[in-house]
């Protein structure tokens, strides 16, 4: 069994990070903590620096000319050297619910998920495509419609719905980004599903929320592999380093007592873990 560890401690710890991902072009990292409202950047000489949003965010991309690409409560946006922040495609959303996770496919388009956060949540959030300056919802039904990820050849989709604690598998069209023939790819015992990523041989990591780690399936589904952490809220994941070995891992303190905290003190933070099998790299998106 694989143990992650604490990639810089005295990090700032995250109510809810998330979204994490790793510019191979500079070695930077960067995550988001969506309770914070706050995004986070580690440069390759380990610099960190925080950058306050106006209010939740759940996921950063970065841009060309030292610009980024957020995921706000109802919108995309992009951070400009000159007009601030600037939306790029917004929704018009049902009170209690927010944009979560945004992943780009191979060829650099955006898909971004909603999640109904209400006390007795409905299955109100949804899938969506963005084309252009629009967002464009592809499947419906969800209340937390959370991570993904893609096959190596991009021939497949994987999409977590975490309150169902299944991972959904589709077809997937390189050229138009059209979904097919959905089907069951894992349900999940030991935590429920949230952030995911892929490795070259094919297999898929999920950050198990509640279930204190990383679990790797297999392209069949099976479980293989779960790396463990020392906290019970692991939140997404992504691959980087010079030869994409190396996995970052954010987690969450959300909603624990002050027990738990106590018992768990790194909750928050992110971490680190050597994988023996190379990962995907990350793709930012292309407007």
């Amino acid at each position: 069994m694989t143990t992650a560890q604490p990639l810089n401690p005295s990090l700032p710890p995250c109510q809810l990070g998330e979204g994490i991902f790793c510019d191979h072009r500079t070695g930077t990292i960067y995550w988001v903590d969506i309770q914070g409202n706050s995004v986070h950047i580690v440069d390759a000489s380990g610099a960190h620096r925080t950058l306050p949003t106006s209010g939740p965010v759940s996921f950063v991309f970065p841009l060309p000319e030292e610009q980024m690409l957020l995921g706000l409560k109802a919108g995309v946006y992009r951070t400009t050297p000159n007009e601030g922040v600037v939306p790029v495609a917004r929704l018009d959303l049902p009170a209690g619910h927010r944009l979560n996770d945004g992943k780009c496919d191979p060829r650099g388009r955006l898909w971004v998920g909603t999640i109904c956060t209400a006390k007795e949540p409905s299955e109100t959030g949804a899938l969506y495509r963005m084309n252009g300056g629009e967002l464009r919802e592809v499947e419906g039904g969800y209340v937390n419609a959370n991570g993904k990820a893609w096959s190596p050849d991009g021939q497949v989709m994987y999409h977590a719905d975490t309150s169902r604690n299944i991972i959904w598998q589709y077809d997937y069209n390189l050229e138009t980004g059209a979904l097919a023939n959905k089907r069951a790819f894992a349900r999940v015992e030991d935590g429920s599903p949230d952030g995911l990523c892929s490795d070259s041989k094919g297999r898929v990591l999920a950050a198990l929320y509640g279930g204190s780690g990383v679990a790797v399936y297999s392209p069949r589904g099976a479980l293989v592999e779960k790396i463990t952490l020392p906290v019970p809220n692991v939140t997404s994941c992504c691959f980087g380093g010079e030869d994409l070995r190396t996995l970052y891992i954010t987690t969450a303190y959300d909603g624990m007592e002050p027990e738990a905290r106590e018992k768990h003190p790194l909750s928050g933070q992110v971490f680190t873990c050597e994988m023996s099998v190379a990962g995907l790299a990350g793709v930012a998106p292309q407007l």
